[in-house]
């Protein structure tokens, strides 16, 4: 069980090795397939884009059953931001980010105060490690909120769970996720994952945020339960990285349309290729994580003692 995957249509050729769990690259897809360079946009979808200090921001609103199926997302918001690289943060560009995701976890989350954190993924694996990595950052106070402490009164209520891989536990991910929201109570779930790009240059360089919940392992056959407010009956809100691309993806955008052998290019399908520095980006991209868990929640928590408290 690795990364989130999903299968994609390919350009109207019929192939259906194509992946991506990025809303912005279907979005991107579609409009390229259908629109032939006139300027339009895709029924039941609204989009915008902005960008400030070299970090782009988009919004993507799916609001029709049509714009379902058009891009092959769930209706909901799907927010990306998008930076340089995260191999090699500088520290005001790591704060800068950090706050640039807190703000959107608090529009997604509007005034909910007590959070489930879910990290999902498998910790001795790199480039599905982020989950986990990012769940160990956040700042938990579920057990002091429960002492009913007034010292606690500017901290949100967070709990934080990381269900590990059906390999290691022998339980569906969702299953005991359902048991932590029972326990907890939360107002809202954050799962956290990580995703497959279908272009290389998005790799570790995008966070999508989106209100729509997630399926681990369901674009490359390990079809687990998914983790959305349906199953789990509260809100969810998923933060995904991608940080692997297909191999037949890439091989299929370097070769001319007379030499693309559809046959060969299936027998590529399902390995995945990760950047070299993948321990390093996950690190830096599971700590932003959970640091804009923690300034999203408790009141724009300074970073200099969330680097005493959470390690």
């Amino acid at each position: 069980q690795t990364a989130a995957f999903r299968y994609v249509k390919g350009v109207g050729n019929g192939m259906d090795f194509i992946r991506t769990d990025l809303a912005e690259e279907m979005r991107d897809r579609v409009m390229t397939e259908t629109a032939k360079g006139e300027i339009g946009e895709i029924d039941g979808i609204v989009y915008r884009e902005t960008e400030e200090k070299g970090v782009r921001l988009s919004r993507l609103e799916i609001q029709t059953e049509e714009g379902e199926k058009r891009l092959g997302k769930p209706r909901g918001t799907y927010v990306t931001i998008s930076f340089p690289t995260a191999s090699n943060f500088g520290y005001a560009e790591f704060l800068g980010l950090c706050d640039a995701v807190a703000r959107e976890i608090r529009l997604l989350c509007g005034d909910k105060r007590r959070i489930l954190v879910c990290g999902v993924g498998n910790d001795v694996f790199a480039a599905d490690a982020l989950g986990v990595i990012a769940a160990r950052y956040v700042l938990v106070t579920h057990h002091l909120k429960e002492m009913r402490s007034p010292y606690m009164d500017a901290f949100a209520d967070i709990a934080a769970i990381t269900p590990g891989i059906m390999a290691k536990t022998g339980m569906e991910s969702a299953d005991m996720v359902k048991c932590a929201v029972k326990t907890a109570s939360p107002d809202a779930v954050i799962v956290i994952d990580a995703l497959a790009a279908r272009e290389a240059e998005r790799l570790a360089r995008t966070i999508q945020l989106s209100d729509t919940g997630i399926a681990p392992g369901s674009g490359i056959g390990n079809h687990r339960s998914a983790l959305n407010e349906e199953t789990l009956g509260v809100p969810v809100i998923a933060i995904g990285v991608p940080t692997v691309v297909d191999t037949a993806t890439l091989v299929y955008d370097v070769l001319s349309d007379k030499e693309r052998d559809e046959k060969a290019l299936e027998k590529l399908s399902g390995f995945f290729v990760a950047p070299k520095e993948i321990d390093v980006i996950a690190e830096n991209l599971g700590k932003l994580i959970g640091y804009a868990i923690n300034r999203a929640f408790h009141g724009d928590f300074p970073y200099e003692e969330m680097a005493m408290l959470v390690k």
